[in-house]
């Protein structure tokens, strides 16, 4: 693992050619003139090197870079070569968990619930852990050829029944949508319950 500076703007030397005409006529063309010629810099880049092995190239802050040294200072008695790729898988499954345990509930010592208002809008996190586990966290959305959509970012927790219309906050009555599938299916109950009314 290699950790190196880069330049404030990654910048290229381009050559143009640079003529001028005075007035008095036409004069030779100038000898060709340097340009620093800025270019954007590059994106984040993920390389299968292998079936099991990826090489990652992304560009880091100042304080990202710092942050990154002293997890290696802190992991040394643990990972004492400081290597990159482990420090950033353990700090990453830090981060995961902490996420999953925000947004789906997810704990290693799961207690019984304590029971909840049916009327209430909130999703037990008991519902929440199970349905996440059970859809595989991914949009549970199937198009009407069969295909299941597979998006497992923005994901909603979806009443199959509407809560507006009785929908309970249940394992058999909620499952994971995409934002976009979500709002879909939504607007598909919206709008047959609007040709209701009218």
């Amino acid at each position: 693992s290699t950790i190196r500076q880069l330049p404030t703007r990654t910048a290229s030397l381009a050559f143009h050619v640079a003529s001028s005409v005075e007035a008095a006529g036409d004069q030779p063309p100038a000898p060709l003139a340097p340009v620093l010629e800025i270019r954007p810099s590059a994106r984040p880049v993920v390389v299968p090197l292998s079936p099991k092995r990826f090489k990652i190239q992304f560009t880091a802050t100042e304080g990202t870079h710092d942050l990154l040294r002293r997890a290696q200072d802190l992991l040394r008695h643990q990972i004492p070569n400081g290597d990159v790729g482990e420090v950033m898988a353990k700090a990453l499954r830090v981060l995961v968990r902490q996420l999953e345990k925000e947004k789906i509930a997810a704990t290693d010592r799961p207690r019984g619930s304590r029971g909840s208002d049916p009327r209430s809008r909130h999703i037990p996190a008991e519902v929440k852990r199970t349905v996440w586990k059970r859809d595989g966290g991914t949009c549970g959305f199937v198009a009407p050829n069969g295909r299941r959509c597979e998006e497992r970012t923005f994901l909603e927790f979806h009443h199959v029944m509407p809560y507006a219309t009785g929908g309970k906050a249940t394992v058999d009555n909620i499952e994971l949508r995409c934002r976009a599938h979500n709002g879909y299916e939504a607007e598909l109950h919206l709008g047959s319950t609007r040709a209701g009314w009218n």
